[in-house]
């Protein structure tokens, strides 16, 4: 029981020892000295967000998973392509994959940079 009692006193004056006195803040807190005063971001979405860049960002997030995965599938048929050994079908199969993989690339690039525009266009 001692042992236990002059550990939580250990503790304790511990953490009394390296308390330190907290700063006020421009905008009324307090906050610790080592790190300062932080502001934190607001949500990237809040209610006076127009719907037109709700959508802009869902489809800006959207296009660049498509573009990733495009890219992997690119990576994929050139693996695919060098591991296939002479066999003619793996072959076909493997050019068939990176040309859709290159196409659906282009066609996420170029649905990407249309969206930047309209969004430049309605902000």
């Amino acid at each position: 029981m001692k042992k236990i009692l002059s550990l939580i006193l250990a503790s304790v004056g511990l953490r009394l020892a390296y308390a330190q006195e907290l700063i006020p803040c421009p905008d009324g807190t307090m906050a610790d000295p080592s790190i300062g005063c932080v502001t934190i971001p607001t949500s990237v979405v809040n209610s006076n967000t127009p719907i037109s860049e709700i959508l802009l960002k869902i489809a800006s997030l959207t296009l660049t998973a498509v573009i990733v995965a495009a890219t992997l599938t690119l990576i994929y048929g050139g693996i695919r392509y060098a591991t296939a050994v002479g066999d003619e079908e793996r072959l076909q199969n493997a050019k068939r994959l990176i040309l859709w993989s290159v196409i659906g690339l282009a066609v996420a690039l170029t649905a990407r940079l249309l969206i930047g525009e309209v969004g430049s266009l309605l902000s």
